[in-house]
C-alpha cells in the first residue's frame, strides 16, 4: 500500500488546486468564481488563528467519531457499530475550551473494505484543508486489545501520509477503557506487543484511554475528556505552541491567502462600482442623501 499512499498524497495536493472547469463553473470569466478553485471549500478551511486543531485518525471501527463527539460534548458526528466506515468524508466541528476554539476533525476510517485504499488516502490527505495551517495534535485512535496487523498498517500509512515528523504531534488514544477493568493502562501496556511499545516510544509515550460506552457515567466521560485535553494541551506547550506542518499544508496555506486577497479585491472593486453608481444616480441630490445610500454598503 506504500505506493498507493504516496500517489494519493501527491494527487490530493494537485486536486485541491485544479483549475475550475468552464462547464461546471460559469463564473470562470470573472467575479468571485474566477479566483475560487471549484474543489476548494473556503468555509471548510477557514479557522481562527488561535484555534486548537485536533485531527483524529485510525482504522475503521476504532471509535474516532464517538471520541470526537465526546470531545465536543455533544453528538455531532454519526457514530454507531457498523461493519463498514460510517464516516465517508472529512468532517469538522468546534467548541470553546479555556477561552479558545477547539477544532476537531474526524477522518474516514483506514482500510475500509468498501472503499479503495487510493480513495481513502486521498480523503485523508484532503483533511489537511480542514485543519489548515496544520493540526496541533494528531490523535491516533486504537481499540484496546491486541495490536493487529491491520492497525500496524494503519500506523505505517500515517507515517507515509504525514511523515515521521508527525510523531512529535501524535497521541495514542485507546478506546474501550472499560475493558481494562481494575487494571491500569500502564500495566496493560507492559505486556503489549513489541511493535505497539515501539510506537508509544516514538510518540514520547503520550497515551490515554477513554470509554465511549453507553454504560459509562456522563460525569466519568467528562472527566476523561478533560484529562485527554489536558494531555493534548501539555503536548502543545512542550512543542512551544507549534503545530504540525508539511509541504502540503504550506502549499494550502499559501493558496488560501492568495484566494483571500483575491476575494478582498473583488469585494473592493464591487464596492467602488456601487459607489460610482450612487454618485451618478443621486448627482442632483443633497450630500446627506448620497451618504445615506452609501451607508447600506
Amino acid at each position: 500500500f506504500r505506493s498507493a499512499a504516496v500517489k494519493a498524497k501527491t494527487e490530493a495536493q494537485t486536486d485541491l488546486w485544479k483549475k475550475p472547469n468552464s462547464s461546471s463553473n460559469p463564473s470562470k470569466a470573472g467575479g468571485v468564481g474566477a479566483c475560487a478553485p471549484e474543489s476548494l471549500d473556503i468555509n471548510m478551511a477557514a479557522t481562527p488563528n488561535n484555534a486548537l486543531r485536533i485531527v483524529l485518525v485510525g482504522k475503521t471501527g476504532s471509535g474516532k467519531s464517538a471520541t470526537a463527539n465526546a470531545i465536543l460534548g455533544e453528538k455531532v458526528f454519526d457514530s454507531r457499530i457498523a461493519a463498514h466506515a460510517v464516516t465517508k468524508t472529512c468532517q469538522k466541528a468546534s467548541r470553546e475550551w479555556k477561552g479558545r476554539e477547539l477544532l476537531v476533525v474526524d477522518t474516514p476510517g483506514l482500510f475500509d473494505t468498501k472503499k479503495t485504499q487510493d480513495k481513502t488516502c486521498k480523503e485523508i490527505s484532503r483533511c489537511v484543508l480542514a485543519s489548515c495551517p496544520g493540526p496541533h495534535a494528531i490523535v491516533l485512535v486504537l481499540r484496546l486489545g491486541r495490536y493487529t496487523q491491520e492497525e500496524q498498517q494503519t500506523v505505517a500509512l500515517m507515517k507515509i501520509l504525514f511523515g515521521e515528523a508527525a510523531m512529535k504531534y501524535m497521541i495514542i488514544l485507546f478506546t474501550r477503557r472499560d475493558e481494562l477493568g481494575d487494571q491500569s493502562l500502564s500495566d496493560f501496556l507492559k505486556d503489549a506487543d513489541v511493535n505497539l511499545r515501539s510506537l508509544l516510544q516514538e510518540c514520547g509515550d503520550r497515551r490515554y484511554a477513554i470509554s465511549n460506552s453507553g454504560k459509562t457515567e456522563q460525569a466519568e466521560k467528562e472527566a476523561q475528556v478533560k484529562e485527554l485535553l489536558e494531555l493534548i494541551d501539555k503536548m502543545v506547550q512542550d512543542n512551544q505552541g507549534a503545530y504540525f506542518s508539511d509541504p502540503i499544508y504550506k502549499d494550502i496555506d499559501q493558496k488560501l491567502k492568495q484566494q483571500e486577497e483575491c476575494l478582498k479585491k473583488v469585494y473592493e472593486d464591487e464596492l467602488q462600482n456601487q459607489m460610482k453608481l450612487i454618485e451618478k444616480e443621486y448627482a442632483n441630490e443633497p450630500q446627506e442623501e448620497k451618504d445615506k445610500q452609501i451607508k447600506w454598503f
